[in-house]
């Protein structure tokens, strides 16, 4: 698995998703969601084990993927609250096989941009956590809930 932060202009996501489809096993995720690469680490080992072990919810490892990254237990509210919009300019691109993610960037007309991937107070508050979550503890620990967000799908599925 590879993980790229990329940049590109606003566009079809429906567009972008079937020029995906061509490319292989690969996921774009609105990078204004994204809490850090440990939160894409994170929801990726636990979309594997979910496969491996036969408790995922998705037929595809990139939609279990996203399950786990939105923190979410339906796939619609998953891709709903991930997923990339019309808006959209920021991205995380995950590549799941063993396609070269400077083709994928390419084939999107996107740019490598891994500080879109960072996390920060507002994307913690816009992924749903909430001020007395983010008050429990300290702020360089706090990308840490969304790991526990992460977590939790287990639970919920």
């Amino acid at each position: 698995m590879q993980i790229v932060g990329a940049r590109g202009a606003p566009g079809d996501p429906a567009r972008r998703l079937a020029t995906l489809k061509a490319l292989g096993e690969v996921q774009l995720l609105d990078a204004r969601l994204v809490c850090g690469r440990d939160h894409l680490v994170s929801a990726a080992e636990h979309a594997e084990r979910a496969m491996r072990e036969h408790t995922n919810v998705a037929r595809s490892l990139a939609v279990e993927f996203v399950v786990y990254a939105s923190g979410e237990r339906q796939i619609a509210d998953a891709l709903t609250k991930m997923g990339i919009r019309d808006d959209t300019t920021q991205f995380a691109v995950v590549v799941f096989g063993g396609e070269d993610p400077a083709d994928v960037l390419r084939s999107l007309s996107f740019t490598r941009d891994h500080a879109v991937l960072e996390s920060s107070p507002a994307k913690l508050r816009a992924f749903g956590l909430t001020e007395a979550e983010l008050a429990s503890v300290p702020p360089e620990r706090a990308a840490d809930l969304v790991l526990e967000r992460v977590a939790l799908v287990d639970l919920l599925k």
